[in-house]
């Protein structure tokens, strides 16, 4: 994750509003970047920052819930909080249903704004460490062979986890075979015990189901 300064985008298609509201967020310490129309946002925007969103949910083009369902739709990580008039505040439900992490109703205090983009901005954090380190653990089960990856599996199934014997039973290959195999998956993904192994295998998502399939074909 890129050592950066959080960042606060505020996309509202009044100028006045957003401008006025960059000078008070940006006395309180935060950076600041406002944009007239989501268009104008998505022309700029680039994933992968600490960073949280403030969204008006009713603009002239692409709308504030439109926007959400193009960034949710590419699994970008960027948290959201509505900015919204009184007669907005159905949609703004559905877009909290959505994943929105919370909505205010015009005139709002910063303050009260403030407090969310820090609930926000801590959100964002833990889902990009959490992205980082699932891209991480799923690099290293590509690194693995074929093999490897069969004996991966096996190791990491069940609930008492196959031993050796089981596994070699399984591939129809030799005890020694599997205990060579087995210190190199242990190497190559970095687990220091079965348990960090067991829970990496849930983030490459392996199954034993998929290679006993493979197995008996």
């Amino acid at each position: 994750m890129e050592n950066e300064n959080p960042i606060v985008y505020v996309v509202d298609d009044e100028v006045a509003v957003s401008t006025a509201l960059a000078r008070s967020l940006g006395k309180r310490g935060y950076q600041v970047e406002t944009f007239a129309s989501a268009e104008d946002f998505l022309k700029s925007f680039q994933p992968g920052k600490v960073a949280c969103l403030v969204l008006d949910i009713r603009m002239g083009g692409m709308s504030g819930t439109e926007l959400q369902d193009h960034l949710s739709t590419r699994e970008i990580i960027l948290p959201i909080i509505f900015v919204t008039g009184h007669g907005d505040i159905p949609m703004s439900v559905r877009a909290m249903k959505a994943g929105a992490i919370d909505f205010l109703e015009k005139p709002y205090a910063v303050d009260s704004l403030a407090e969310r983009i820090e609930v926000a901005l801590e959100k964002c954090t833990a889902l990009l460490e959490e992205s980082e380190k699932h891209a991480e653990v799923t690099k290293r089960y590509e690194s693995l062979t074929p093999r490897e990856r069969d004996v991966m599996t096996l190791l990491v199934a069940g609930p008492a986890n196959a031993s050796n014997k089981v596994i070699a039973r399984e591939l129809d290959i030799s005890h020694r075979t599997v205990d060579d195999h087995r210190a190199r998956v242990m190497a190559k993904m970095q687990a220091r015990s079965l348990p960090e192994l067991v829970e990496m295998s849930k983030a490459c998502g392996v199954h034993r189901s998929e290679v006993i399939g493979e197995l008996k074909a």
